[in-house]
């Protein structure tokens, strides 16, 4: 059975909300005969360990490395971008020839919630102005992989998205559908 590593700011999200995200990602991979590796899963015994963030990042990457392909949650995360931590996931997995799919429950291009769409931001420096989810780095290495960036429906706002907002289960099931090709 193929596994499919979980990215995403879903790991910070209140304890309730991101267990009820997980079951139904989980619950979805199955339906297609996948398995879900989640950073949620990782047993750790952080009080215990001299290096905490360490630990995190090893046993992420551990995961990673088992993993046949990624999905990741891309919706801006503390500010008009994707989570980093999410973002190095899927650079990770690319690099290593992995398929990946995405999905953002936002839809104002990444140029508009930067610059309102001006070819410079606040500071004078340069925008991408492709009108992509993401930098174009994301979107493009994502299709590259094989995979797809699904966007969703809700319009950005500087204070960001909840929770609730962050996840769309129709979004997940067709990256799901799109990665499933894969394997």
């Amino acid at each position: 059975m193929a596994s499919i590593y979980l990215a995403g700011p879903d790991v910070f999200f209140p304890e309730t909300i991101r267990n009820r995200i997980e079951a139904t990602k989980k619950a979805i991979l199955a339906e297609h005969g996948l398995e879900a590796l989640s950073p949620c899963d990782n047993n750790l015994d952080l009080e215990n360990t001299d290096n905490p963030a360490r630990a995190i990042y090893e046993a992420n990457r551990t995961l990673m490395n088992q993993a046949d392909g990624l999905i990741a949650n891309l919706t801006p995360f503390r500010g008009p971008s994707a989570d980093a931590g999410t973002i190095f996931e899927l650079g990770f997995m690319t690099a290593q020839g992995k398929p990946v799919a995405a999905y953002t429950t936002c839809a104002t291009p990444y140029n508009q919630r930067v610059s309102g769409g001006s070819e410079t931001d606040t500071n004078g420096t340069l925008v991408e102005g492709f009108g992509l989810c993401d930098n174009l780095m994301l979107d493009c290495g994502i299709e590259a992989s094989g995979g797809a960036f699904i966007s969703g429906s809700l319009e950005w706002r500087s204070e960001g998205f909840t929770p609730e907002e962050s996840f769309d289960e129709e979004l997940f099931r067709k990256a799901v559908e799109i990665l499933s090709k894969h394997f």
